[in-house]
């Protein structure tokens, strides 16, 4: 049964995404961090310009950035937020199995 959409349920959904899309992202500059240091102390030693260095460790850190975006959609996906549950419903009939038109 689909509930009406309220401020309420709205703000509950949201600070659920907002606080581990806040983790996902310390996350993932840490990660990005690591990873480019190493790359840029590596392209460094090899004699690459610095431009380059800050052109390849930034489109890594925001692939990596993009990639762990992800997350905190899917944490919360199936989540029980108490009186309801985030979930994702077929428009599919189940039981003529068309759309929801008869």
């Amino acid at each position: 049964m689909e509930l009406e959409v309220t401020w309420k349920r709205v703000v509950k959904v949201w600070w659920s995404y907002m606080w581990r899309g806040l983790i996902a992202t310390l996350v993932s500059m840490v990660i990005s961090f690591i990873i480019g240091f190493i790359i840029g102390f590596v392209m460094s030693a090899m004699g690459a310009p610095t431009k380059l260095i800050q052109i390849v460790t930034f489109l890594i850190g925001f692939i990596i950035g993009l990639a762990i975006s992800v997350v905190p959609i899917r944490m919360i996906l199936g989540k029980d937020f108490g009186e309801f549950r985030l979930v994702l419903l077929s428009k599919q009939n189940a039981q003529t199995g068309q759309d929801g038109t008869t």
